[in-house]
């Protein structure tokens, strides 16, 4: 009888590791699929309809940041909040501050997410960081394609976010009369396909604080959030309820300061709780 030769032997115990190594694998592999579907990616989002915890804490840190920086360039309050669950919210657009209003103001367990202007917002590697990081902003596309941008914000909504929309597309700036322009109707269709509210938001101050084309000044930023808006809702009745919203708001304390029981920091931070439309620049 023949003996094995020790390299002879040595090769076919390595072949016999390697094979239970590629069992085990392709098992591992197995159960993966089992438990996300054949080329599906494993779920990230939560389960509960609730906002991830990761994303709570970085609205919270951004809610932080931006209130602190209104109440040391003349104020922020806010009135209102926001319903239970996913929304859309929908606001007038007149300066880069209303992002930072809305941040300040909005409950932080929606964590809101932003549309801003692909081609702007995220045109360079610096501005698309800012975005991100700051303002928790997801690109919309304004020379086509920013309906799709839009619907796959869905998912979000349904795991219980805030995604935060300007439905008139750009800033309205100085010479426009200050009334709010006409909607656009994306940030209406994905609240109606994801089955969330619609939530008008108005805000005021920002066009002093940081003017289209104008320099950054003193000036109380307030914001009013309104009733949710329930079912399909056409632009121009957004338009109106954001309209009246504006208007209240810029009726308060028009001249200087906001109230005092709504003044500054504390108060921001103890806030209840926490072509389509709506990219801004």
């Amino acid at each position: 009888m023949r003996a094995a030769h020790p390299g002879g032997l040595a090769t076919e115990l390595y072949a016999a590791r390697g094979s239970r190594l590629a069992g085990r694998r392709a098992r591992r592999r197995a159960g993966a699929l089992g438990r996300t579907g054949r080329g599906a990616a494993p779920p990230t989002g939560p389960r509960d309809g609730r906002p991830a915890r990761r994303a709570v804490a970085a609205a919270w840190l951004r809610r932080a940041l931006w209130t602190v920086a209104l109440t040391l360039t003349g104020g922020v309050s806010r009135s209102g909040r926001l319903p239970r669950g996913g929304c859309v919210v929908v606001a007038n657009h007149s300066s880069h501050a209303d992002t930072a209003a809305l941040l300040a103001a909005l409950d932080a367990r929606h964590a809101p997410l932003i549309g801003a202007a692909a081609d702007y917002w995220f045109a360079t590697p610096w501005r698309r960081r800012v975005c991100r990081r700051l303002a928790a902003g997801f690109p919309v596309r304004r020379t086509g394609g920013g309906l799709t941008d839009l619907l796959a914000t869905a998912g979000e909504l349904r795991a219980g976010r805030a995604v935060v929309l300007f439905p008139e597309g750009t800033r309205r700036g100085d010479g426009e009369d200050g009334e709010v322009g006409a909607f656009h109707r994306g940030a209406l269709l994905l609240a109606e396909r994801a089955g969330v509210p619609v939530v008008p938001v108005g805000i005021a101050g920002t066009d002093r604080l940081l003017p289209k084309h104008g320099r950054l000044r003193r000036s109380a930023v307030r914001v009013r959030i309104g009733e949710p808006l329930y079912g399909a809702v056409s632009p121009d009745r957004a338009r109106t309820a954001v309209a009246a919203l504006t208007a209240r708001a810029r009726g308060t304390g028009r001249g200087g300061r906001p109230p005092a029981v709504e003044r500054g920091a504390v108060q921001g931070l103890r806030g209840r709780g926490g072509p389509g439309g709506g990219p801004g620049r």
